[in-house]
């Protein structure tokens, strides 16, 4: 999965797997991306912290049963080596 595909995909409401390097830099990166370009595209400048639901991707787990990783795939946020499959998602 490529970042173009992941933001579409988690406005959506999907729960999305992607090849991550496992780094919290990066987990930020995705976060903030993810938050601006959601509000982006809902043509707002901030999220209302009134509200209950944030619009950042956030990491959901590791999964336990993933499939393999075939060594060399790149991290779908900063191109790294991945050392792990991701599920990320959105709070509801």
């Amino acid at each position: 999965m490529k970042w173009e595909d992941f933001t579409p995909a988690i406005a959506e409401g999907k729960i999305v797997l992607t090849p991550f390097c496992n780094e919290t830099e990066f987990e930020e990166a995705v976060k903030d991306r993810s938050k601006a370009e959601a509000l982006a595209a809902a043509g707002e400048e901030g999220e209302d912290e009134r509200c209950a639901t944030p619009v950042a991707a956030k990491t959901l787990c590791i999964p336990y049963d993933a499939p393999p990783l075939p060594p060399g795939t790149p991290c779908f946020i900063s191109g790294k080596p991945a050392v792990c499959w991701v599920l990320w998602g959105r709070s509801y």
